[in-house]
């Protein structure tokens, strides 16, 4: 218990050191605050003329966005898609902990959904996304 005491001083200590200096900095900051403000009024109104140009330049480069990469997936994960399309709508429940890491990635990918857990089998079921779809083909 004296350990946890000494931590509680030391640690409260610390931040007051952080904070003293944090004090002693602010006054030279406001020193420079009026000379900078002077030249940001001066250049403020050309950037706000400038930024519409920009605005209009930019819009038809957004519509150019490169579309995302194709999934890559193994043999193993294939199977398992397959297998989890044979299934049906009942959906696929993973038998196995060794298929759950298999099912977690093709589920991070996106390619699974995952349904409501089963009372009577007590897991979860596995059934085939639009994405997985379109991946088998």
């Amino acid at each position: 218990m004296a350990k946890k005491k000494a931590e509680a001083t030391k640690s409260e200590a610390t931040p007051t050191k952080a904070a003293a200096p944090k004090k002693k900095a602010a006054p030279k900051k406001a020193e420079a605050a009026p000379a900078a403000e002077a030249s940001t009024k001066a250049a403020a109104p050309k950037k706000t003329a400038a930024a519409p140009k920009v605005a209009q330049a930019a819009a038809p480069t957004k519509a150019a966005a490169p579309k995302a990469a194709p999934v890559k997936l193994n043999d193993t994960q294939r199977d398992f898609l397959k297998k989890i399309k044979e299934a049906g709508e009942t959906g696929y429940h993973v038998d196995k902990k060794v298929e759950q890491r298999t099912i977690d990635a093709l589920f991070t990918r996106k390619l699974l959904k995952k349904g409501a857990k089963d009372k009577t089998k007590g897991s979860i079921p596995y059934t085939l996304s639009k994405a997985g779809e379109k991946l088998l083909g």
